[in-house]
């Protein structure tokens, strides 16, 4: 695997363009922009500069993970996107024709960990905490409970508890066979992370006007401690992220020896 570190323009000016800290106010409009990171070679022979309007067809399979990370204030004072890609990413190509989103070349180096069972780790993670379920009104009233399909829903807390135990209690359930136990979890920030894009569908572009879907997603930072059990299952774990809606920039669990 490979990990990147992209240090984005956040810029302290706001009276002067500032298109990396538009960039990153937009999670949809960050997958994207990584996504570009993985060109087919097609691509890369017919347009070596990256000019041309974006187009999912001229992208390989770009299975990869990544974490938006700045100050726990989320003022985007510090900004840092880190990427664990299973490809090795062409960031030349991919930040070519958006030259003004970063403030440094990228970091790239190899990533293969190897861990054994016992060993106890520092861990962070950005985590999309939801619930399936089938208790939420519909516009269709006549429609019975077992013939709703099940929706994905935002975690909630009863007023008796409160969110850390809430997201704690979820990640420890989400976290059962992955190939470690947690010693000690900490919720860092509870907020939002908001996304929109383009409405394609038929019939949903208006003559004259652009409309877009919003998105909102529960997010909730953790650190703490764990302890591998299971070295196989915890990398898999590693490669393949943990929970919901790993594009908008949750799942990837990050750690360092203790």
């Amino acid at each position: 695997m490979y990990l990147s570190y992209l240090l984005v323009d956040t810029g302290g000016n706001p009276d002067r363009p500032r298109p990396g800290r538009r960039w990153i106010g937009n999670a949809y409009n960050i997958h994207r922009r990584l996504s570009m990171a993985f060109p087919r070679y097609e691509a890369l022979i017919s347009d070596p500069d990256c000019l041309q309007p974006f187009n999912p067809s001229m992208l390989e399979n770009r299975p990869f993970l990544y974490r938006l990370d700045n100050n726990v204030s989320g003022d985007g004072q510090r900004a840092v996107i880190i990427v664990q890609s299973t490809l090795k990413p062409n960031w030349e190509w991919c930040f070519h024709n958006a030259p003004d989103f970063l403030a440094a070349p990228p970091v790239l180096k190899l990533y293969n960990p190897d861990f054994l069972a016992g060993e106890k780790l520092r861990f962070r993670i950005k985590v999309n905490p939801t619930v399936k379920t089938k208790n939420y009104k519909t516009k269709d009233e006549t429609l019975a409970e077992k013939e709703k399909p099940s929706k994905r829903l935002a975690l909630t807390w009863d007023t008796d508890s409160d969110p850390e135990t809430a997201v704690n209690a979820w990640f420890a359930r989400k976290t059962e066979t992955s190939g470690f136990r947690l010693i000690q979890s900490k919720l860092i920030l509870l907020s939002w992370v908001y996304g929109s894009k383009m409405k394609e569908e038929k019939g949903q572009i208006e003559e004259g006007k652009v409309l877009h879907h919003g998105m909102k997603f529960r997010s909730a930072l953790l650190e703490g401690c764990l302890e591998v059990t299971d070295p196989d299952a915890f990398l898999k774990s590693l490669a393949d992220g943990i929970g919901s809606a790993k594009s908008m920039g949750f799942g990837l669990l990050s750690v360092v020896r203790q």
